[in-house]
């Protein structure tokens, strides 16, 4: 199936009958690329579903399962059953510094700090000069032409930790839901920001009960957020038409694995600083392909989109 970096780019808690207070969207990524991802037509089905079938794409959602395949697949390509690779390797930033985030309130639960202080999270430098950074989205595309690889798993599962969203960048296929449990003291509502919900749903502190389940009506870039009283707490969540994605760890780190065989790219993106960096590559059977990419951070320039030809590849024997 060829895919362009343009479709790399979607809860059961206690609920309270209040509608929900915050509605305004949060800053989203306004890139012609993730717009076109996001066109799909929202949920409007209630009938429930959920499966995960071997013939069509897992469907966690309240639409029928044929709706997901109509996004995911829409040209019925059969399912690839070929041999299978794996790709790997660590992210890195150059250039200058993440900035403090100016006007942000950790009064009510200062550790958050330690995640959204900065505008991106890094590490410190590595022997090259290059910092390890953490939740970029990475992603392959451009594989098995003439092929659908479906998602095999119902939930992405996330945490509330510290005041903090864990991950702070989710990727996930259009036909997932997402599962939250709070593990602070605090009184949470988490909540995807252009998916209003009916009712306030509150994810219990300390695990105390089910998870919060959310349902990206369709395919593009949404914001996860808290309807109560932590502005600052969010995290990005990206609704893809594929399986073949993942956020890095704190190291820079990544790992994709199941990746049909033959040529493909793999390309990373930044949202914060609008940075993206790309490379074809070739996916290879049994393998695992080294892929590590740099992206550059200029404050003078930040928001303007750039692809870079520079990442290094090799495969591991």
């Amino acid at each position: 199936m060829r895919l362009s970096p343009a479709l790399f780019v979607t809860v059961v808690g206690v609920v309270v009958p209040i509608v929900a207070c915050r509605d305004t969207p949060r800053e989203t990524m306004s890139d012609a690329a993730v717009a076109a991802a996001a066109s799909s037509s929202p949920i409007s089905s209630t009938s429930a579903s959920a499966s995960a079938s071997s013939s069509g794409p897992a469907n966690a959602l309240p639409i029928p399962s044929a709706s997901v395949a109509a996004a995911v697949n829409p040209r019925g390509l059969p399912t690839y059953e070929g041999p299978l690779g794996s790709i790997e390797g660590t992210i890195t930033i150059e250039g200058d510094k993440a900035p403090a985030v100016p006007g942000l309130d950790f009064s009510k639960c200062p550790a958050g700090a330690k995640v959204y202080d900065k505008l991106f999270r890094e590490g410190p430098p590595l022997a090259s000069g290059a910092r390890p950074l953490g939740d970029a989205v990475v992603g392959v595309t451009d594989f098995a032409p003439g092929f659908f690889v479906p998602e095999r798993r119902l939930a992405v599962k996330v945490s509330i930790d510290d005041c903090a969203y864990t991950p702070r960048t989710i990727t996930m296929t259009f036909g997932q839901r997402i599962e939250i449990i709070n593990n602070t003291k605090a009184i949470i509502a988490p909540a995807l920001d252009r998916a209003p919900t009916p009712a306030l749903l509150i994810a219990p502190p300390e695990a105390h009960g089910d998870a919060v389940k959310l349902y990206p009506p369709r395919p593009g870039y949404f914001t996860l957020m808290d309807k109560m009283d932590l502005e600052y707490l969010t995290a990005d969540v990206y609704v893809l038409l594929h399986p073949f994605h993942t956020a890095t760890a704190l190291d820079g780190h990544y790992r994709i694995d199941g990746v049909p065989v033959g040529k493909a790219k793999v390309f990373t993106r930044l949202r914060v600083i609008g940075r993206e960096v790309a490379k074809d590559v070739e996916i290879v059977a049994g393998k695992t392909t080294r892929v590590d990419l740099v992206i550059r951070y200029d404050k003078r320039d930040a928001g303007a989109p750039t692809i870079d030809a520079g990442p290094r590849v090799k495969t591991i024997p």
